[in-house]
């Protein structure tokens, strides 16, 4: 073979790379990292639990927050048709965070459910999370899905793809994963959909391969401090070879205790290592274009706001009455974090 063939040949094998992997540009980029919050109450949670999970919740997004990070929160109805609607409705306006659904409870097993009742479910979870604004001030337009437990099927596939989502994070790099996309870690378009799946990065463990996902890790044995070992070690690899970090972290995990003083280490790691936070719709358009570095971020703006009628607001965590207290006096506000 002479040596202008070979040159061909070596060219048209690194165009085929540079299609399928997002390009680098000559300046250096930042690592990227996109956390997922799942709002995990237990199936049909009492008030309480709610309470819960509605703290945790403004815990970890105020870790983040202060990092000037941003992420996309995980929502199953039990929680958008709760008080904690309230709470995301300011997200929705102060912050770039994005709302992804899920099922009706928890527990849900989506594969056990025929096409239609699917799709019902999941139309319902969307018009709950899209309720979830400031009325003449902000939109909210949901384009994920996380199906939970990470069960799903063909109808699943289906369903999400009737209803249009962008994309469906019920994936894991190496364990679960569309034909052919084994080795995967970028957002990629599922064959005979129009949706972009989006893996959760694995690492691991011990010879055993597991998702980066804080109820996982603590269910299988894994320390708050080991926890943190893996994030910061998965970070340092993916910034290596260009990809991204997609961890999940759950209110009922990373709220408080261990795990969220894990979690604070791991965003100052990440920080002073430059990363970019990013949420999961914008990773989608990251490996659409292409491109290593992050759009613009964005907050959803109703067409009717005005500029002149935007004021000083913050987000603030507030107390409000149990329905079995009554009349009886609630302490007010806990804590007030400026987005």
């Amino acid at each position: 073979m002479s040596m202008n063939k070979i040159a061909i040949w070596a060219l048209l094998g690194a165009i085929l790379v540079a299609m399928t992997t997002p390009v680098t540009s000559q300046e250096e980029t930042a690592p990227i990292v996109s956390f997922m919050i799942d709002v995990d109450p237990s199936p049909s949670p009492t008030y309480e639990e709610i309470r819960s999970a509605e703290a945790n919740l403004h815990t970890i997004f105020g870790e983040i927050t202060k990092r000037d990070g941003t992420g996309t929160i995980l929502l199953i109805q039990d929680v958008t048709a709760s008080r904690i609607r309230l709470m995301l409705a300011q997200y929705s306006f102060l912050s770039t965070f994005e709302f992804a659904v899920s099922g009706k409870h928890s527990d849900d097993k989506l594969s056990t459910l025929t096409l239609s009742e699917q799709e019902a479910l999941i139309t319902k979870s969307i018009e709950y999370a899209e309720s979830a604004r400031v009325c003449g001030k902000s939109e909210v337009n949901v384009t994920g899905f996380m199906p939970p437990s990470f069960d799903q099927n063909e109808d699943t596939f289906r369903a999400i793809d009737n209803i249009g989502f962008a994309y469906d994070a019920g994936f894991q790099a190496g364990l679960i994963y569309a034909p052919g996309h084994e080795e995967d870690v970028w957002p990629y378009l599922v064959e005979g959909y129009n949706f972009y799946a989006v893996p959760i990065s694995t690492v691991n463990v011990s010879g055993v391969l597991m998702p980066l996902y804080d109820k996982k890790m603590a269910e299988e044995g894994v320390g708050a401090d080991e926890w943190t070992e893996i994030l910061e070690a998965k970070f340092d690899e993916a910034a290596a070879n260009d990809e991204p970090v997609v961890v999940v972290v759950c209110t009922s995990v990373s709220g408080d205790g261990e795990f969220l003083d894990a979690l604070k280490e791991f965003l100052d790691y990440a920080v002073s290592k430059n990363a970019a936070f990013v949420n999961a719709r914008d990773l989608v358009t990251m490996s659409k274009t292409g491109s290593l570095t992050p759009p613009e971020p964005t907050v959803s703006e109703c067409a009717t706001c005005g500029e002149d009628e935007v004021g000083d607001i913050a987000i603030t965590l507030v107390e409000t009455l149990a329905p079995e207290l009554g009349n009886e006096t609630a302490e007010n506000a806990t804590e007030e974090i400026e987005a």
